[in-house]
């Protein structure tokens, strides 16, 4: 699936969803060698450094096509940057 992944610092980056559970999840993104382990720490997702990070998601409403857009975003705390944003 793809998803966008917002940083803490307002950068956004493109990822693959390689795999997932409801409280893990492991993503691919453009410059990265190894993927990468996000985690759901009480109400906000974190990646491998425990910066928070945001997803949003394309769904469509008949279910059949991407358009509209339409982002979901999961809920993020403070935190100073991360990782997936340097290849």
């Amino acid at each position: 699936m793809y998803t966008l992944i917002r940083l803490r610092d307002g950068r956004t980056i493109e990822a693959i969803v390689l795999a997932n559970t409801r409280s893990w999840m492991r993503v691919v993104t453009p410059g990265h060698n190894d993927a990468v382990e996000l985690q759901l720490r009480g109400l906000e997702w974190v990646d491998e450094r425990d910066e928070p990070v945001q997803f949003e998601f394309l769904t469509a409403e008949d279910g059949c096509s991407a358009v509209p857009w339409q982002p979901r975003v999961a809920r993020a705390g403070a935190g100073r940057g991360s990782d997936l944003a340097y290849g």
